[in-house]
């Protein structure tokens, strides 16, 4: 493929060519055209670079990379051609919403990339495709997700008179920091999360969800994003891609059942096990009843499995990755048993394989990091190129609200004095005091 002027060489180590004198004892590297773009090879990565020129090294060639504006020396080897289709742009030739064999064929892509090792061009992929599946239709109550604080909810969207806003009205919670732990108060009938009154929000913390099939490539869109951002040393945009896969496989998951498991088989059998009983035919009552009871085990077995959601299972193990990244021991170990539990009795997935792996191995190192907050974050080429990611105005929005606010207690007592000031706040800020990124006095 031709870019500009230049055109890719198909071998760039491929050496002598056909005027090469039989007696020489030693090929000559091929001669990489200046201004070419290529693939480089470089520590345990791949970046697209210029070709510059060739080094005083016959076997190497004078790149400069295209992330950082870096200089430097590769061997002819470790340099090969872009792919075809990155002649072109992401979404050439597509009109309007992507369909279920266009978003395949974009997620394939960008899987292809990664797995040459260049985690910036596959999450930019990712990213051009998230941002056309998540665009939203100028049509009413549209299904969304909606960020509110730090939670994602599930929320119907309508396009509102003003400008960069939409009137959204809340259904349901999808994710959050304390997703589980209300989860588990809903089922003990302890407590159950209020839904918010309608709110207008910016349309950058609305985020159009896909059905059927195009929902499924939207959540593995993400994951590879996800996989792109752990490559580039980005944990957190990491772990807030694998919270929206994971609000969008709850999203997509059937709604439980109105009744219990079994109710239509169960409530009959034991109403005729009473009756025989009346009947004086007591050893049938108490087959019946004996009955009952093994279908209503048996049926909620079967929904305990229906509930269990391997796809899910995944999208929890791999941010348990992005967690131990981070140093994240704790956080990792619980996303751990988190995944095991919505595994249920499906296969293990890799995802999940690997995090068991990985914490093992980080005990046996006896690895213990301080919270990423805490060090001073070193500036390499992978920082600039994960900076220059465009990953849509949903992601940078979780970005701030995750971010650690800096708050002084004068600030605090001013608000609270002014009634400017409620739970919830209250109860954010010491979650944050907790993790480690909250007060800075």
């Amino acid at each position: 493929s031709s870019f500009g002027s230049h055109t890719i060489v198909p071998k760039l180590c491929d050496m002598a060519g056909p005027s090469a004198g039989a007696g020489d004892q030693k090929a000559k590297p091929a001669m990489a055209v200046k201004g070419q773009q290529v693939r480089a090879r470089w520590e345990d990565a791949a970046r697209r670079a210029v070709v510059s020129g060739l080094s005083d090294d016959s076997n190497k060639v004078h790149v400069v990379f295209q992330d950082d504006n870096s200089e430097a020396d590769v061997a002819s080897e470790a340099v090969s051609p872009l792919k075809d289709f990155e002649s072109k742009d992401p979404l050439d030739g597509v009109v309007g919403m992507l369909s279920v064999e266009e978003a395949h064929q974009l997620r394939r892509r960008a899987d292809e990339l990664l797995t040459a090792l260049d985690a910036q061009a596959s999450a930019e992929l990712c990213s051009a495709a998230i941002k056309r599946l998540s665009f939203q239709e100028e049509s009413s109550n549209q299904p969304s997700l909606v960020l509110r604080g730090r939670e994602i909810w599930e929320g119907c969207a309508e396009q509102a008179d003003e400008a960069g806003t939409s009137r959204v009205r809340f259904v349901r919670i999808l994710e959050g920091p304390d997703f589980r732990a209300i989860k588990k108060d809903e089922r003990q009938k302890r407590m159950k999360v209020e839904t918010p009154k309608n709110e207008q929000l910016p349309n950058e913390r609305i985020f159009a969800a896909q059905h059927g099939k195009l929902g499924r490539e939207q959540v593995e869109l993400h994951l590879t994003r996800a996989r792109c951002w752990m490559a580039l040393g980005n944990a957190q945009r990491a772990v807030l891609d694998c919270n929206l896969a994971a609000a969008l496989c709850r999203w997509l998951a059937p709604p439980p059942p109105k009744r219990a498991p079994g109710f239509e088989f169960t409530v009959p059998l034991l109403v005729l096990a009473v009756s025989m009983v009346f009947a004086m035919q007591v050893i049938a009552g108490i087959l019946l009843a004996v009955a009952a009871f093994v279908v209503d085990y048996v049926a909620n077995r079967r929904a305990i499995r229906a509930s269990c959601d391997p796809h899910l299972s995944a999208v929890i193990a791999l941010r348990g990755r992005a967690k131990l990244l981070q140093g994240l021991s704790g956080f990792a170990n619980s996303e751990l048993r988190a995944s095991t539990e919505e595994l249920g009795s499906h296969n293990e997935s890799r995802e999940l394989t690997r995090l068991r792996r990985e914490l093992r191995q980080f005990r046996n190192e006896g690895k213990h990091t301080r919270t990423p907050l805490a060090m001073k974050v070193e500036r390499t080429w992978r920082t600039v190129a994960s900076e220059k990611i465009s990953p849509g105005g949903f992601l940078l929005s979780q970005e701030r609200e995750s971010r650690p606010k800096d708050v002084t207690f004068g600030d605090m007592k001013a608000k609270i004095e002014s009634g400017d000031y409620n739970e919830y706040e209250k109860f954010g800020l010491g979650y944050l005091d907790y993790v480690g990124d909250g007060f800075a006095t």
